[in-house]
């Protein structure tokens, strides 16, 4: 009995971005089951070439390609539907084969094989690739695989011109890499933008390394437990004067700048994390209750003041609406929109509970008292449109 093993890899495509962006960008094409087997016909002739013992391994692969946020998710939902392709795990003697999946219509067999629609497209697509052999062998390749890669392992002008056509897209630059590249690759990126913590987090889950917790430049902490990430979401009163900003002053609008900085990176690890698979669970911070719509719905002490917008929508620069404080029926509240979906959530419930003719202000930036360190509505509004 002939025990084998799996080594996952990848062909990173870097496109034209000009595909990428604007109302006549396209995703690229989803292969059909002929094209598929051409397309891993191409790669195993280029791996042979560079590698030849990899005649002795089979080669899976699906026609299509992926962004890197539907490959590296909690699991590895991708490699692993590609590896359930191959019945052969054990058997009395190996023998090598290509095994390709294609599409019929533009859909893929496996729904785990689909690209998803929902991905950004970003210049980087990527082509997974499985390598099985017997487990000896697939140890010694997967060694080489990793160190000749990097320094060898760009696809032939052949394949790579194949690829272009079959997929309708421009490439840039086509080559082979392992798992442990793309790992470096974005960590290098993340690393680059200030987001290192964010980059830990998404290796140990990734990994199910189990628990982690990190702390970010801006005093967010982020806890990576039960399989998913928990941190406090801290509204601008309780962050200005119990949280991360309580020690900076309040002058000429510098709470402003520090919690939109607070608020643009909160939503970034939202948005990283949700693209990798994995749920960022808020919490309120007073009492540690997870926050589980889509918006918060915070209620000030601060009493209105006659004069006061009924609808004040507080943001800041490029990442527009941070939150909108309302006056009603003698209360303030102010309303913080915890999921890309909030802020239409938010408005659908103004629509259904403000009353006509209410006022509304856009003061295109955060309206706060300086001394009470607190969210105010814009005073002296006169009626506007809404």
């Amino acid at each position: 009995m002939v025990e084998t093993a799996f080594y996952r890899i990848l062909v990173a495509i870097e496109t034209d971005g000009t595909r990428c962006q604007g109302p006549a960008s396209a995703p690229p094409a989803v292969l059909e089951k002929r094209d598929a087997e051409q397309l891993l016909a191409h790669l195993a002739a280029d791996l042979k070439a560079l590698m030849p013992d990899i005649a002795r391994c089979s080669l899976i692969a699906a026609g299509a390609l992926y962004d890197q946020t539907q490959l590296l998710q909690p699991s590895y939902p991708l490699f692993t539907a590609l590896e359930n392709v191959s019945t052969d795990k054990r058997e009395e003697r190996f023998s090598p084969k290509l095994v390709s999946v294609g599409a019929n219509n533009g859909a893929m067999p496996v729904d785990s094989l689909q690209p998803d629609g929902r991905a950004p497209r970003g210049l980087l697509q990527l082509l997974p690739v499985i390598v099985q052999g017997p487990a000896a062998e697939i140890r010694e390749l997967g060694q080489a695989m990793e160190y000749r890669f990097m320094e060898e392992g760009q696809l032939s002008a052949h394949s790579a011109a194949w690829l272009q056509s079959a997929f309708d897209v421009t490439i840039n630059h086509a080559r082979l890499m392992t798992l442990t590249d793309l790992y470096a690759m974005l960590r290098m990126q993340l690393e680059h933008f200030g987001f290192l913590p964010l980059w830990e987090l998404l290796d140990s889950a990734l990994e199910g390394n189990g628990e982690l917790s990190v702390t970010t430049g801006l005093g967010n902490r982020y806890e990576l437990r039960d399989g998913a990430v928990h941190s406090d979401f801290q509204t601008f009163d309780f962050w200005a004067s119990k949280g991360s900003g309580s020690e900076i002053p309040a002058q000429r609008g510098e709470l402003s700048a520090a919690y939109a900085d607070w608020t643009r990176e909160t939503r970034q690890y939202l948005t990283t994390l949700k693209a990798h698979g994995i749920e960022l669970v808020f919490h309120d911070p007073a009492n540690r209750r997870a926050l589980e719509s889509a918006y918060l719905t915070e209620h000030s002490d601060r009493l209105p003041h006659q004069g006061d917008a009924n609808v004040t929508e507080h943001s800041f620069g490029d990442i527009g609406t941070i939150a909108i404080t309302l006056v009603d029926n003698g209360r303030v509240r102010n309303l913080y929109p915890l999921q890309a979906e909030g802020l239409n959530r938010i408005h659908e419930e103004l629509r259904r509970s403000m009353p006509a003719g209410h006022t509304v202000a856009f003061p295109c930036d955060m309206l706060y008292d300086e001394e009470r360190r607190q969210l105010i509505p814009e005073p002296d509004a006169a009626p506007g449109p809404h």
